[in-house]
């Protein structure tokens, strides 16, 4: 039977790539340290290392075991919270999403899930990335992203809302006062654009092949608020979300163009890994995001997850 200290000694040792650097990190001997992997060694019948000098290598086997011994050790501390929880979830919860969802629509999510459950430990990534791979890294919990309809068979994803996109200018530029604008109008002009993985770019770039123009000057960033910004400046028509630019367009300083004809939309999605337990925390997340971030339709039909 594989014995779990043995297991995160080995997962120690081959981050670490040295049994004297493992030994410092779990506050063992480093004795202690040769002796746990190789009875792990004994028990399967296979070398895990390669020693080489002062470091070591996994070895084909060693890498076959990496991958099981993170869920190993994910599933002991899920048990142990699942058999000690009492009352109130409590425990650790880690949530990736976009900055422009970070920024914009959950600070009053978590400021209300943090009130009502003091006891969960939140810790949020900015995932700069738009891509669902990239959202759902070791060790997240839930993952928040604004996307095309995402399919995977890892993955339970909920589409929470759409989100429309919009090409915006400031009041100023030389397209804020045209009524009617072709897709030739906006190529002519400069284009404030996110980065290639993003969905809403790759959206926006087939909508304008579609009608025969394609873009000749962009400028590219990883931040949706530098975007904005910018826009604002007058250095070009920046292609958001619509509810990043919100409030500059309530308030006249941004001009949502009259392009394209037919509104493009992408969504706003939850995703967790379905074969992951679902901890009280999670679904407690879940469920409150859910209710405070979904549209009208998507409220109304809420339901516990499914365990």
């Amino acid at each position: 039977m594989l014995d779990l200290r043995q297991i995160r000694t080995f997962r120690t040792v081959a981050a670490e790539r040295s049994f004297t650097r493992a030994a410092a990190v779990l506050n063992y001997a480093q004795s202690s340290i040769t002796a746990q992997v190789h009875g792990l060694e004994q028990e399967l019948g296979v070398p895990l290392f390669d020693r080489l000098g002062r470091q070591v290598e996994l070895t084909a086997a060693g890498h076959q075991l990496l991958s099981y011994a993170d869920r190993l050790l994910e599933l002991s501390e899920e048990a142990k919270l699942a058999v000690h929880s009492k009352g109130e979830p409590a425990g650790p919860l880690t949530v990736s999403a976009s900055e422009s969802l970070l920024t914009y629509r959950m600070p009053e999510l978590l400021r209300t899930f943090q009130c009502r459950y003091p006891a969960v430990h939140l810790s949020l990534h900015a995932s700069l990335v738009c891509t669902f791979g990239s959202a759902m890294e070791p060790g997240v919990d839930i993952a928040l992203m604004i996307d095309e309809p995402v399919q995977a068979p890892n993955l339970i994803v909920h589409r929470l809302r759409a989100e429309p996109i919009v090409a915006a200018v400031s009041v100023d530029h030389p397209l804020a006062k045209m009524k009617t604008i072709a897709a030739n109008d906006l190529v002519q002009q400069q284009i404030l654009m996110t980065e290639t993985s993003c969905s809403y770019r790759a959206l926006f770039e087939r909508t304008l092949t579609a009608e025969g123009a394609r873009i000749s000057k962009s400028l590219e960033f990883a931040s949706v608020e530098a975007i904005k910004q910018c826009a604002l400046a007058r250095m070009g028509i920046a292609v958001l979300p619509e509810f990043v630019l919100h409030e500059e367009i309530k308030q006249g300083n941004l001009v949502a163009l009259a392009w394209p004809p037919k509104r493009l939309h992408v969504y706003t999605q939850m995703m967790r890994h379905k074969d992951k337990w679902v901890s009280p925390v999670v679904e407690a997340f879940w469920t409150m995001a859910t209710g405070l971030l979904g549209g009208k339709a998507t409220r109304a039909s809420a339901t516990s997850l499914t365990r």
